[in-house]
């Protein structure tokens, strides 16, 4: 079984590589969501090209593992997963290229009234992907359990900014022309595609449990 612990190695700094270009992504959504002067755009494309590439390959050398080697136990729940956490990976350059995508509709700087709770869920995104992508490195269930319980917080900022954009203020501004509708629109677009990047990463969470304890947790609500 050399052979296999060799390739099984390779394989986790292959997703090791992935998991990073996903976090430099989500990062670059950030950095263009609190600075509206920054253009990220091109390199994102760039970036998702490259790990839609890495999925396929990964995935490809995955399953060829499965069927030469026939692994058992942790070591057949990693080879299981990979193709799982990959789909999360692509899922989330999914959601950074919609988010370029979002901003790109905005004509103005991000309204002050919202401003704050767009930087505050952008930023508790970013730690959440930081820690799903530890917990699976490092195998600690527990951090995954502590990331997943985040993703109540988010889906909360999520909603507020919906009703605080879709307030009678806010409709009131914009059929006066004080304020333009792509903007709001935009802010909501955005902060559904940070939900979803939560949602990947609650996803990864589970994964890890899986690997470290053998439990199905993928469709537990908590």
């Amino acid at each position: 079984m050399k052979k296999f612990d060799s390739e099984l190695l390779d394989l986790q700094n292959r997703m090791s590589q992935m998991s990073s270009l996903a976090q430099s992504m989500v990062a670059l959504a950030i950095t263009a969501i609190q600075d509206r002067g920054k253009n990220v755009r091109e390199e994102v494309d760039q970036l998702e090209t490259t790990l839609d590439q890495m999925q396929m390959d990964i995935d490809r050398d995955a399953i060829r593992m499965l069927t030469v080697y026939g692994p058992v136990a942790t070591q057949l729940r990693y080879v299981l997963g990979v193709s799982h956490i990959t789909t999360q990976l692509e899922r989330i350059g999914d959601q950074v290229v919609n988010i370029c995508e979002s901003l790109d509709l905005m004509q103005t700087d991000i309204a002050n009234h919202v401003q704050a709770d767009l930087h505050k869920m952008a930023a508790m995104v970013g730690e959440m992907i930081d820690s799903a992508f530890s917990a699976y490195f490092e195998r600690d269930a527990g951090k995954a359990e502590a990331t997943r319980a985040q993703d109540d917080i988010v889906d909360a900022l999520n909603a507020q900014i919906i009703k605080r954009l879709l307030s009678d203020e806010v409709l009131h501004n914009v059929l006066t022309g004080t304020e333009d509708i792509a903007d709001a629109l935009a802010q909501i677009l955005i902060a559904r595609h940070l939900e979803r990047i939560a949602d990947q990463a609650v996803n990864i969470c589970k994964e890890v449990i899986f690997l470290v304890h053998g439990d199905d947790v993928r469709h537990n609500q908590v």
